[in-house]
C-alpha cells in the first residue's frame, strides 16, 4: 500500500493490503471493459472493424490513419488483459454488452458515427483511469486517454466530411436516431447497483447518469454545429 498524497492511498499489483471489495469491483469493471485481447469476442470485433475501415475509407491516406487507430485498439486490449492478469484473471470470454458495436457499419457515415460517438464515451468512462487508486491503471491512463481523444476527434472530423454534402447530412440526420441512444446507453443503467460502489472506491469519477449528462452536454453542441438534429436523450434508449 503506497500513499501518494495526503489522505490518498494507491495500491500496487499484488498488494496484500488491498481490500477484497476493492479488488472484486476492480476485476468486475475490467472484465466488463470492452477492450481485452484474451476475449475472442473482442478479436471478432477488431476483425470486423478492420474490414470496415479498409473498405469504407474514402481515400488511401485515411486508410493509413485507420490502421494507426486499429493498432491502438489492439494495444488497448493487451493493456487490459495484462492488468487483469496481475489481478489473477488470465482469460475473459464473454459477449460485448455495448450494443452500439452491433449497429450496422454499411457506410462511411456509420464508421464516422462509431468513432465520433462510441470512442468519445471512452474519454468519460473507460480511459479516465488517472485517479483510480491502482498503480498499473494509473501508469497507462495518459496513453489510453490520448488515444481515445485521437479516435473521437478523427470520428468527428470524418463526420464533418460526411455532413459537408446535402446527401451526407441527410444520412447523418437519419442515422443519429440509432447511434445517439446507443452511445448514451454505453454509460450503463442510471440505477445500476455497482455505479455508486465504483465511485466510492475511486474506480469512476462520477456515477453513470452524471457521466452521461456530461457527455451529452459536451457532445450535443458539436453535432448540432454540423447541422445534425440530435434526438432527445431519452428517445429510443434501452437502458434508462
Amino acid at each position: 500500500m503506497t500513499s501518494v498524497a495526503e489522505d490518498e492511498v494507491v495500491y500496487a499489483e499484488g498488494d496484500p493490503d488491498m481490500p477484497e471489495e476493492f479488488r472484486e469491483l476492480l476485476v468486475r469493471m475490467l472484465m466488463h471493459h470492452l477492450e481485452n485481447s484474451t476475449n475472442p469476442y473482442y478479436t471478432k470485433l477488431l476483425n470486423r472493424l478492420w474490414d470496415r475501415c479498409m473498405t469504407l475509407a474514402p481515400d488511401e491516406q485515411l486508410k493509413v490513419t485507420f490502421a494507426r487507430l486499429m493498432f491502438q485498439e489492439v494495444e488497448h486490449g493487451v493493456i487490459t488483459a495484462d492488468i487483469l492478469r496481475g489481478l489473477g484473471v488470465d482469460q475473459v470470454d464473454g459477449p460485448i454488452k455495448q450494443y452500439l458495436f452491433d449497429l450496422p457499419l454499411d457506410t462511411f457515415c456509420d464508421l464516422a458515427m462509431l468513432h465520433a460517438l462510441g470512442d468519445r464515451v471512452g474519454m468519460y468512462i473507460g480511459e479516465t483511469w488517472d485517479s483510480i487508486p491502482y498503480v498499473p491503471m494509473r501508469k497507462v491512463a495518459p496513453k489510453l486517454h490520448k488515444d481515445e481523444v485521437f479516435h473521437a476527434t478523427l470520428g468527428m472530423r470524418n463526420l464533418r466530411r460526411v455532413c459537408s454534402t446535402p446527401e451526407g447530412l441527410a444520412e447523418a440526420n437519419e442515422k443519429i436516431k440509432s447511434w445517439w441512444p446507443a452511445a448514451l446507453d454505453m454509460f450503463g443503467r442510471t440505477e445500476s447497483d455497482f455505479s455508486p460502489a465504483y465511485v466510492r472506491w475511486g474506480l469512476r469519477k462520477a456515477d453513470n447518469e452524471t457521466l452521461r449528462q456530461q457527455y451529452s452536454a459536451d457532445t450535443r453542441p458539436m453535432l448540432e454545429d454540423l447541422g445534425i438534429d440530435v434526438p432527445d436523450d431519452t428517445a429510443n434508449r434501452r437502458y434508462l
